[in-house]
């Protein structure tokens, strides 16, 4: 009975999500109401141990709480995030023996906390490895700090927690807006060089959080985001070299989002093919009357020129062609043509004498069957993005 206890209980702690170092324990005695003060006394390393042959190791948890806002026009987005990293310090390590408190083995025990400004800040006493989001828009409130609070284990852990909102810089595609997906990522790197300081996700937080798109806990339904859904959660370390010559590790953690389309497909892009629909209509009315004619074409037109104003509030002034972009040109085009053949099918009226001259029996069929044939093809390109481009190189 024992033995499957044991079994039981292993198995109900591997099950449990663990998040940022919680596993970890409190002492079961008292160390004394000045211990901290002590600690904080005999901490002296603010420099990075050059002696080290191995950089030191960031672990990196990004929990995203919260996207409130994808703003297109201006290339960001907005998120609330909490980021935790810990690493291990061996000076650290060796004031905690000297102090009588380290441990090795085991969950390590939770010791002190103290301000960003008094471990990290002017009076510096440990090594901060300086992450920060490289596609920040703007600068952190350095007053306060880049950290909420620093936190040190007995096993000389050192743990940094950060609980900010802010905008961050996108590359964002519009080419098959509305219906597009986007990759919004955040960028985290350190100051030092890789050989200094390399970071790496926290595991397995992070895996959760792919597998699961941060739907846990108080997020059961997941990230909302107002007229966007989470499609995937993903994330890889990076390398690059600066410009100082020296080569850098990063972590990227990417949001795939999908723009939910509804909103443009019943107000913008229904309402068009209904409007074009009403001028192309004027080829079943009498060839004899062209002012009528031309006044419902010119009217339509003048309505999808309204529908402009509409989409650029959405987008910043791009040098390609969205989807959209090509489908309302499209119906521009089309309904600029029912003016003309209202035209020329009225002076074809005058030298037949019939009330339906032979271009209007013809608009009324080819004129919807050819739009619609283009429409299709724009969306086998626009859709097949990928496709089309092998096509266009050709063979290797």
């Amino acid at each position: 009975m024992k033995l499957i206890f044991k079994i039981f209980l292993i198995l109900i702690i591997f099950q449990c999500k663990s998040y940022s170092l919680n596993f970890y324990k409190y002492p079961q005695k008292n160390l004394g109401g000045d211990f901290c003060v002590k600690l904080y006394e005999n901490l002296n390393e603010p420099n990075f141990p050059y002696s080290s042959e191995d950089p030191i190791t960031v672990k990196a948890d990004l929990l995203i709480e919260d996207i409130h806002s994808i703003n297109g026009k201006d290339l960001d987005f907005e998120s609330s995030f909490t980021l935790w990293a810990h690493w291990k310090d061996e000076r650290v390590a060796n004031t905690l023996k000297n102090m009588g408190v380290y441990t090795s083995e085991g969950k390590p025990l939770y010791l002190c906390d103290y301000s960003p400004t008094k471990v990290i800040g002017e009076t510096r006493k440990i090594f901060d490895p300086v992450v920060e989001f490289f596609n920040r828009k703007g600068k952190p409130n350095f007053q306060y700090g880049m950290q909420d609070w620093i936190e040190v284990f007995s096993d000389g852990t050192v743990q940094s927690r950060l609980r900010d909102k802010t905008k961050f810089k996108a590359n964002f595609d519009f080419r098959r807006f509305p219906f597009d997906s986007q990759e919004l990522s955040f960028e985290l790197w350190s100051e030092f060089p890789a050989f200094m300081v390399e970071i790496i996700p926290d595991e397995p937080a992070m895996n959760d959080y792919k597998e699961t798109l941060y739907a846990f806990g108080d997020q059961e339904d997941g990230i909302i985001i107002p007229g966007w859904d989470l499609k995937k959660v993903d994330y890889e370390n990076y390398s690059y070299v600066e410009n100082d010559g020296y080569p850098y590790t990063g972590f990227m953690l990417y949001l795939t989002v999908q723009r939910q389309s509804s909103y443009y497909l019943f107000k913008i892009i229904l309402p068009i093919i209904f409007i074009l629909a009403i001028s192309w209509s004027v080829f079943w009315v009498r060839g004899s009357q062209l002012e009528a004619k031309v006044n419902v074409t010119i009217v339509c037109l003048l309505s999808l020129i309204a529908y402009n104003f509409i989409i650029d509030e959405d987008l910043p002034k791009l040098a390609y062609l969205t989807f959209l972009d090509c489908f309302i040109l499209l119906s521009y085009f089309y309904t600029g043509i029912a003016t003309i053949l209202c035209v020329y099918s009225f002076v074809r009226k005058l030298k037949s004498g019939r009330n339906l001259s032979i271009v209007d029996k013809y608009a009324q069929f080819v004129g919807p069957i050819s739009y619609f044939g283009l429409l299709f093809i724009l969306l086998i390109y626009f859709y097949n993005l990928e496709g089309v481009a092998t096509f266009l190189k050709g063979p290797n």
